[in-house]
């Protein structure tokens, strides 16, 4: 909020004191003595205490579900080719040997980019017949913002939400930082910045001040902004918080007043656990933020990963996300939740268009024909994804919430998503049906992209309220598609649940469906025990299977 808008709300005696700005003038004035009304305050907000964390990782650019969560078997016509280049199914080198297939345990199937996330199985529900669509701004959107009619270059409107707004409006007012997230929408190299001005596209400030999107860029970067909060402590607001404190005791009895009096125990709590450890919330200790060697060890984060990187799209200029690598974000995120200051995370890979692996055709094989096949993704979603959301999700679980007995996992939601997934084809019949030079042909069949963005892919949640060890739904390894699924989370017994055909003499039933980006926003906010409609524009319903009984 603005320091002018500030002012005038005061003035006008609607202003709504929040956590950072009690924080600022405790960490000038001290905190006040305990008193009766005080221990009323904190009984008031226990009372009401209702932990919810939500983080998401977005892995952008778009993932290889045919080797992931939506995974098919097929021949690998790079090496054995068909005389039908259409039906021709290309996939790595190594397709085929030890560690690069099709594998299943205890009941989920998963491709060979999902083996260094076994360990995580148990806790993860797996939704692998999604359909979405295919470009890379549109789909990036809906995944923030759920699935209706929805333009990019219109202005955002009042009522709509992304996901972490949406969640953040419910539980995000006693942070500090409620909604942090390492996204940053003009960032995507495709983007007219003169167009997407103001509240089109991804638009950061939608709902109540604390659901703001805070982009919280590197760690140095975020320290900085804590330190310009540890100077945000002006006369004004110093004297709106000094006739709270006075009447304090009536405050927490006033209901209009309960966000304010949730905001002094908040930043009370944040301030008194800070003492306890024997830190201080000055400008030292918020530079020893995101320093501490163990968990950089713990992450394996080198110098480099806290970094940000630049790279042109399709002849724009270069452009960042101002983000460090994914497991700096996943340290940050763990810290900035065991110290209390945030409730909502988006974790995003930090270099534009990381897994946008397009490829022709011609480039599956050497001029002279030896096979070089599609590209191998491993390392990328290994240090993207599978490494630090191992050490992440261990973390969560071995500490403890306060002093409930349950741990930081017990009360988060995962989302793990990417914006689709790719081909492992290409169809050649309307370029052989052209009236066209042959040669020409061939160059068109031998340029066409057969690693481009594709409508299928799939998703998966994790956390306290999550069944895991479950999957849901998958891809034909004959059409290539989603088969739909129940509202139960079955598969429709109309389609072969290996090859994705139809049954013969079968129709699909009135009440499946293929999961979109919607039905994940909605079911997000389920497993955080948000009734998600009415909750932005979305207009998909929760999967309800994947929360627990």
């Amino acid at each position: 909020m603005r320091r002018r808008q500030f002012i005038k709300q005061i003035a006008n005696g609607s202003a709504s004191l929040t956590c950072s700005q009690f924080l600022a003038y405790f960490m000038r004035f001290g905190m006040p003595l305990e008193v009766r009304a005080d221990s009323m305050a904190a009984d008031h907000n226990n009372a009401s205490d209702n932990p919810h964390f939500l983080v998401y990782w977005f892995i952008e650019g778009g993932w290889m579900g045919y080797d992931m969560f939506n995974p098919v078997m097929t021949p690998n016509n790079v090496i054995n080719r068909s005389s039908d280049i259409s039906h021709e199914r290309y996939r790595v080198l190594k397709w085929g040997e030890d560690g690069y297939g099709i594998y299943e345990k205890n009941g989920i199937r998963y491709g060979y980019l999902a083996r260094d996330g076994e360990a995580l199985f148990p806790d993860m529900a797996i939704v692998g017949s999604m359909y979405t669509g295919s470009g890379h701004s549109r789909e990036r959107l809906r995944c923030h913002m759920g699935n209706y009619n929805l333009r990019l270059t219109d202005e955002r409107q009042d009522d709509e939400r992304s996901v972490m707004q949406a969640f953040a409006e419910v539980y995000g007012q006693p942070y500090l930082l409620p909604n942090i997230s390492w996204h940053w929408w003009l960032s995507d190299g495709e983007l007219n910045e003169v167009q997407y001005t103001g509240r089109r596209g991804y638009y950061a400030a939608l709902g109540p001040s604390h659901a703001h999107t805070i982009y919280a860029g590197t760690p140095d970067n975020l320290r900085d902004f804590l330190n310009r909060m540890h100077r945000m402590s002006t006369d004004q607001v110093n004297s709106q918080i000094e006739s709270f404190l006075g009447g304090l005791e009536q405050n927490i009895l006033d209901d209009a007043q309960s966000d304010a009096v949730r905001s002094y125990h908040s930043a009370k709590s944040i301030y008194a656990n800070l003492i306890e450890r024997g830190q201080q919330l000055d400008r030292a200790s918020l530079n020893q933020l995101f320093s501490d060697t163990r968990l950089k060890e713990l992450f394996e984060i080198t110098p480099a990963d806290e970094l940000i990187t630049y790279r042109s799209i399709n002849g724009n200029k270069a452009r960042t996300k101002f983000s460090p690598a994914a497991n700096v974000q996943a340290m940050m995120t763990y810290e900035l939740m065991k110290r209390g200051y945030t409730c909502a995370s988006w974790i995003e890979s930090r270099d534009i268009r990381r897994f946008d692996d397009h490829n022709s055709r011609r480039n599956l094989w050497k001029p002279d024909g030896t096979p070089v096949g599609q590209r191998d993704t491993t390392d990328k979603m290994n240090d993207d994804l599978w490494k630090p959301l191992k050490t992440f999700v261990q973390l969560l679980k071995d500490t403890q919430y306060k002093d409930t007995g349950k741990s930081l996992f017990d009360f988060t939601t995962l989302v793990i998503t990417s914006e689709f997934g790719r081909t492992i084809h290409g169809d050649v019949d309307k370029i052989e049906e052209m009236n066209i030079p042959e040669e020409e042909k061939k160059q068109m069949i031998l340029n066409q992209d057969i690693s481009q963005h594709w409508p299928v892919s799939s998703c998966f949640f994790m956390g306290g309220k999550v069944k895991g060890g479950a999957q849901y739904g998958g891809s034909g390894e004959n059409t290539l598609m989603p088969i739909p699924i129940l509202p139960d989370g079955s598969t429709d017994p109309a389609y072969n649940p290996l090859t994705g055909d139809l049954v013969e003499g079968r129709s699909k039933s009135e009440k499946s469906f293929t999961p979109d980006h919607g039905d994940v926003y909605a079911t997000a906010l389920y497993l955080a025990d948000i009734n998600p409609e009415g909750k932005g524009r979305n207009e998909r319903p929760p999967m309800k299977f994947i929360k627990k009984a």
